[in-house]
């Protein structure tokens, strides 16, 4: 163990307890009502050595010797952001293939696009794909490169296997532009696949949801359909483009809805069923999320206003006969949300400040974990026992949903522990801590 400093070590243990046990002791104190003063809040001490400690991080890894490391060095990002800041980047969790191996996405929105399989025997990088997308039980995986669209079935940790349907990104833009020949919008991009947002396969592979900075759509064998922003509205308003700010999108687990928004939009839900759009009017200033129950009965919507936001629940049964000025339920009405998944216990949301709440559907918290930094992705594995959690400070965090205890470094109300952790910085190889 050469690469160990024990002195450095220790200090970044004790520290770590430290700030963890002052920010749990507040946290409790407010969640009881009383009114902590947020200023006696001794800040992470841990920025002045997280140099010296990313340094033994990479050298752990060059050694294999990763169990040590979280035993000598539990895992943080919150002490990092001063030094590395320009290293990190956003973490796109795209699926669960099976209980142990996760697909994410770096580089997302740019051409540095890069595809991640992660699992017990570390990380593997694709060599042909730029950004890949998950069906919502992890059976299809849609695959992108300069050439278009590859929906996998089944694929192995190299992403191999039987190739069930492909689109010609020259097919997409040709259909596009047909609709709109005057409008600036995924058809006039030479990269496509640098805009891409989300890929969600449907219909065993026979169709796509594309959410793209260009706006979200619906791809089948032979249709195009432009979802958001809506045909009718763009020459209403005389729109010069197709750009979307915040824009968001999901399918619900049985593929019958299909939610969208962005920053000027409504809530918007499609009942693929009986082919009609409705429309919920936001709680908070802007459309910033939406997400499905697991049993496909209700969805979840976040608006938000600067770092703050309010979600609500849309009843999917009740949706065409709720009189709309009529409040939906709130489930909370503080986060500003980035994306929500749900398991067993409820919602989980991911959240502007770094923290993950566990919400029933009557909008009860049932516990909250900061994992350091911006919450980007969220997915949760088959059997539901792990969490994986993509943030913005360049990290994939590997949560353990049944933990009886979380450990002493945690933050939080509830009793989740990290597993493991990769590290995925620009310009350099993912490291697992």
């Amino acid at each position: 163990m050469d690469w160990l400093n024990t002195e450095i070590a220790e200090q970044w243990r004790n520290k770590g307890r430290r700030y963890a046990r002052d920010v749990n002791t507040f946290v409790r104190k407010m969640l009881q009502g009383e009114h902590p003063d947020e200023s006696e809040l001794a800040d992470d001490a841990r920025h002045s050595i997280s140099s010296k400690v990313m340094k033994m991080v990479k050298q752990a890894n060059l050694q294999g010797d990763l169990e040590k490391l979280r035993e000598e060095l539990p895992a943080a990002t919150w002490p990092l952001s001063n030094h590395f800041q320009d290293s990190m980047q956003a973490v796109q969790t795209a699926g669960y293939l099976n209980e142990d191996t996760v697909l994410c996405n770096t580089g997302v929105l740019s051409n540095h696009g890069q595809v991640y399989i992660m699992d017990q025997q570390g990380w593997w990088c694709s060599p042909d794909y730029t950004f890949a997308g998950c069906s919502a039980d992890g059976v299809y995986a849609a695959l992108a490169d300069s050439e278009g669209l590859h929906v996998i079935d089944k694929p192995d940790r190299r992403l191999e296997g039987e190739r069930i349907a492909f689109y010609r990104w020259q097919s997409i833009r040709d259909q596009i532009k047909a609709l709109m020949p005057e409008i600036e919008s995924l058809a006039d991009c030479a990269h496509p696949e640098w805009t891409l947002e989300k890929l969600i396969p449907m219909d065993q592979g026979q169709a796509l949801l594309l959410q793209s900075q260009y706006g979200v759509y619906l791809i089948e064998q032979e249709r195009v359909t432009l979802l958001h922003p809506d045909h009718a509205e763009i020459q209403e308003y005389e729109y010069e483009d197709t750009q979307l700010s915040m824009g968001h999108a999901a399918v619900s687990y049985d593929e019958r809805w299909i939610a969208w928004g962005s920053q000027m939009s409504s809530h918007t839900v499609l009942d693929r069923e009986k082919n009609k759009t409705y429309e919920v009017e936001p709680e908070s200033s802007y459309p910033h999320c939406a997400a499905f129950s697991r049993d496909s009965q209700v969805v979840w919507f976040n608006a938000c206003h600067f770092y703050n936001g309010v979600t609500i629940q849309v009843p999917l049964a009740s949706i065409s006969d709720r009189v709309q000025e009529s409040q939906w339920p709130i489930m909370d009405e503080n986060a500003r949300v980035y994306t929500m998944v749900e398991i067993q216990a409820g919602m989980v949301m991911g959240d502007a400040y770094g923290y993950l709440y566990c919400i029933n559907r009557e909008g009860q918290e049932l516990w909250r974990h900061f994992v350091g930094s911006t919450i980007y992705s969220l997915t949760v594995s088959p059997e539901q026992s792990k969490l994986a959690v993509g943030t913005y400070g360049g990290m994939l965090h590997i949560l353990d949903l049944c933990s009886e205890r979380m450990n002493a470094y945690g933050i939080g109300t509830g009793s989740l522990r990290e597993l493991e952790r990769y590290v995925l910085w620009r310009e350099q190889e993912p490291l697992r801590w």
